[in-house]
């Protein structure tokens, strides 16, 4: 690229500061802390180069960005997705501010000299900003999509997923089973002493023994399994291709993990009671699994164990449920 608009590229790294002091203007210390630079300092005289590229094609044909150019529009969605409320309207505020700079830029190369070409130009790199515009709202919106189906499907205090996302993830399971006759494993998993903890000292201290609980789960499962809080102080997992068997080792390393890995305040050793069912062993529908693996974990509560099996037939079981 030769000429005024081959100078504008050699000037990029000039440009990026320019551009990074109109967000500067306009933006508290908190959201100068917050912005990716290093991620604009790598992508950004790319994005440049590509406007500049446009400009230079004025031919006539629709601009239309390239796979890596939409990558490129698309991290300038990173500078404003954790904003809330007026993130589009502020990313807008940032592709304009990317405009008006190379706008004047080419304005000192251009105008003077050419005013015609300067006006085909700025017509063109106009275009171009609106399409890198609209590449890096429509990548905003799905980071936000991305972001409130997370929120949706998360435990807040422990990051593992939550009950709506656990019984999603139970029906599809046991679609799967009755389709392709893969069996899963469910596991349901009780805190030993946590009120007492909340009582002793406080809810602070149970909030934390929680989150460690969380950890353990997370580093102690597969990655195809599902760890869930499903409230209290109450887990669950779903171990895909896994029978009862294979339901109950995973089960014993859990309570291993916890033990070895939660310690709370002046307090002995965290224990888990857990109960492990499995489908299709012991059954098919959603709501009789999880009454098992309930009952199996109460079971190995009032023995004092750490693993219990599932029974379809337990009765007594259900008694010292219903006793606590």
């Amino acid at each position: 690229m030769r000429g005024p608009l081959g100078r504008l590229e050699r000037s990029r790294e000039e440009l990026v500061k320019a551009w990074l002091v109109r967000l500067i203007e306009r933006a508290s210390l908190e959201e100068i802390r917050d912005l990716p630079t290093d991620r604009i300092a790598r992508q950004l005289p790319e994005l440049i180069s590509d406007l500049v590229g446009a400009c230079a094609e004025g031919n006539g044909i629709p601009f239309q960005l390239t796979g890596e150019q939409a990558e490129r529009a698309a991290s300038l969605a990173e500078l404003r997705a954790s904003r809330e409320g007026s993130a589009v309207a502020e990313l807008t505020r940032d592709v304009a501010a990317l405009q008006s700079v190379m706008l004047r830029a080419l304005r000192d190369e251009l105008a003077d000299d050419d005013p015609d070409r300067f006006a085909e130009v700025a017509e063109r790199l106009a275009e171009a900003t609106g399409a890198v515009q609209a590449v890096a709202v429509e990548e905003l919106v799905r980071h936000r999509s991305r972001e409130l189906e997370s929120q949706a499907n998360t435990d807040a205090l422990t990051g593992l997923y939550n009950l709506r996302y656990f019984q999603r993830e139970l029906s599809r399971l046991l679609d799967v089973q009755k389709r392709y006759d893969q069996a899963f494993a469910m596991l349901l998993l009780d805190i030993d002493g946590l009120k007492r903890i909340n009582d002793a000292h406080g809810h602070q201290a149970g909030d934390r023994v929680l989150m460690q609980v969380a950890m353990a789960l997370r580093r102690s499962v597969r990655s195809v399994d599902t760890a869930a809080r499903l409230g209290g102080d109450e887990f669950a997992v779903l171990a895909p291709l896994q029978d009862t068997k294979g339901g109950a080792v995973l089960a014993g390393r859990l309570a291993a993990a916890a033990r070895d890995e939660v310690v709370p305040p002046d307090e002995p050793p965290v224990s888990l009671s857990i109960g492990v069912a499995s489908s299709p062993e012991h059954g098919d529908e959603p709501e009789n699994l999880i009454e098992i693996a309930d009952r199996a974990m109460y079971r190995a509560k009032a023995a004092g164990e750490r693993v219990s099996i599932g029974d379809t037939d337990d009765s007594e079981v259900a008694e010292e449920k219903a006793r606590h």
